[in-house]
């Protein structure tokens, strides 16, 4: 591929991934169980904390508080 086409792929990746984003941001409430699609918190419930523009802050029983990135929020 061509540097071009590259970044126009880079380009709609990251258009893509803003838009999960935006989409999660609208369902999620404090105080919301959610999993997160990481290794380190597979299988756990996670409960909303604090919601800024571009992470969640969640308490997870095994690591405590953690800020992630709303892409990587699934609501339950």
């Amino acid at each position: 591929m061509s540097i071009t086409e590259l970044r126009e792929l880079r380009t709609r990746v990251n258009i893509m991934i803003d838009a999960k984003g935006m989409m999660n941001s609208t369902k999620l409430m404090i105080g919301d169980g959610v999993m997160v699609d990481h290794k380190k918190l597979s299988g756990q419930v996670c409960k909303v904390v604090k919601i800024n523009r571009t992470k969640v802050v969640v308490d997870s029983r095994t690591i405590g508080k953690v800020s992630v990135p709303m892409s990587m929020i699934v609501p339950i």
